[in-house]
C-alpha cells in the first residue's frame, strides 16, 4: 500500500545546509525564506515562466493549504507580506528520475494575509535570505 502524505515539515536545524545535502542520504529537499528588503530600483519589464505545480511527490496545493492552516516550521514564524519561500530538489538521483515536465523547484509568496502558489510580482522587490533548511515529509 502506497503512504501518502500526512503533513510536511520545515527544518531549519542544519547549521550547513550545502554540506548536510551532501552527506545526509535522507535529505531530498531543502528551502530557503526569503523576506522583501524593499522595492528594487533596476527599472526591467518581464515576466516570469510558469511555475511548477509538482516536484516529485510534492504538490503545490497541498504545500499551501499547510502553509495555511498551521505553522509548519521549527521555529517561531510569523509570515510578512512578500515573503518568499522556494522548495527545491536535491540529490535527485538517490530517489527520483527527474521528469521533464515536472520542475526541480516551487515557490510560494505571502500576500494579503495567506500564501500563494508562484512567484511575487516579477522585479518589483528586493530579497535577502532569512532562513534556510531542509524539508521533511511524514507520511501515513
Amino acid at each position: 500500500m502506497c503512504k501518502t502524505l500526512e503533513t510536511i515539515r520545515f527544518c531549519s536545524c542544519a547549521d550547513n545546509l550545502e554540506s548536510a545535502t551532501k552527506h545526509a542520504k535522507s535529505i531530498y529537499y531543502v528551502w530557503t525564506m526569503e523576506h522583501a528588503t524593499g522595492f528594487n530600483d533596476i527599472a526591467m519589464d518581464g515576466l516570469l515562466m510558469a511555475y511548477p505545480e509538482q516536484l516529485d511527490e510534492l504538490y503545490a496545493e497541498f504545500i499551501v493549504k499547510e502553509l495555511n492552516s498551521k505553522n509548519v516550521f521549527d521555529f517561531d514564524y510569523q509570515p510578512k507580506e512578500n515573503d518568499s519561500l522556494r522548495i527545491e530538489r536535491v540529490n535527485p538521483k538517490k530517489r527520483y528520475e527527474k521528469k521533464e515536465l515536472i520542475g526541480d523547484h516551487l515557490n510560494f509568496y505571502f500576500k494579503f494575509d495567506e500564501w500563494q502558489i508562484g512567484y511575487p510580482t516579477p522585479f518589483t522587490y528586493e530579497y535577502e535570505i532569512y532562513k534556510n533548511g531542509n524539508v521533511e515529509i511524514i507520511k501515513k
